[in-house]
């Protein structure tokens, strides 16, 4: 479905329309655990939704379909384009048709994990990010855009300590050592600091191929982590030093183990 905003924001507002409360609660609480989204609102039945949703213009709306008065189908069916970037949500997968042949961007069954939340926020910029570029010719330079949101941070240079990680509306400076780990959630990254951590929109095969590799290690298809942080290898997985057990892939052992030899005493 069409998208109401020419340039793709770093930040997506989005809104909630969903009659259950326990529902609702843990899409909400989601919502707040991604710092690139925006809760713009929250909607008990999709008549109330029908009404104010066009002054909010979000870029994005989780949409139950089993609702009292209004279904999700039938709210889709009469919302005037331009439409925002439609998740559904329902128990019944026999929806999913339904829903696809109304141009929604994805389709999540209930019980919704966040994984599979996050996944589906990647699925709303890829869409919005094709649509973009679909109505942007080609340029055959590079140019310097003065909105922020459209930044592309250089992470190689000579000699580099740090990265920009894209965090909410910013871009977020992390010294490499500080990293503890890296954990991959769908199209997004967790990223483990000491004391706290950050998510963002960034690939597992990006984020290797801009680390350190002399000091940072793929353990598994999940998993990134630096070596000055690996406090104890036993058996099939490893503890850092902030004191979580990650387990170490089959095809990555070898790899690992090559590694701490270095600094190992026989």
């Amino acid at each position: 479905m069409e998208g109401h905003q020419s340039n793709i924001p770093l930040s997506l507002s989005c809104a909630i329309i969903e009659d259950e409360p326990l529902a609702q609660e843990l899409l909400k609480k989601y919502v707040s655990r991604v710092s690139s989204l925006d809760l713009v609102g929250i909607f008990d039945d999709a008549i109330a939704a029908f009404e104010q949703l066009p002054h909010q213009q979000p870029d994005v709306v989780f949409l139950d379909i089993n609702m009292p008065e209004m279904t999700g189908i039938e709210f889709l069916k009469a919302y005037t384009a331009p439409h925002p970037a439609v998740v559904m949500i329902t128990a019944n997968p026999n929806h999913a048709l339904d829903g696809y042949e109304l141009g929604v961007t994805d389709y999540l069954l209930k019980p919704v994990t966040f994984d599979r939340f996050l996944k589906a926020i990647g699925r709303v910029r890829e869409k919005m990010n094709g649509k973009l570029a679909a109505r942007t010719p080609a340029a055959s330079t590079k140019t310097i855009s003065n909105n922020q949101d459209e930044i592309e941070p250089e992470y190689h240079s000579a000699n580099p300590e740090f990265i920009y990680f894209k965090t909410d509306k910013k871009l977020e400076q992390v010294y490499y050592n500080d990293i503890v780990f890296v954990e991959a959630l769908g199209d997004y990254l967790k990223v483990f600091l000491e004391g706290r951590y950050l998510v963002t929109h960034l690939t597992m095969k990006k984020l290797i191929e801009i680390l350190p590799s002399n000091r940072f290690l793929r353990i598994n298809r999940s998993y990134i982590v630096q070596l000055r942080h690996i406090k104890t290898l036993e058996g099939n997985s490893v503890i850092t030093t902030t004191g979580q057990n990650l387990v170490i892939g089959p095809n990555y052992r070898d790899a690992l183990k090559a590694a701490l030899k270095k600094w190992s005493i026989s």
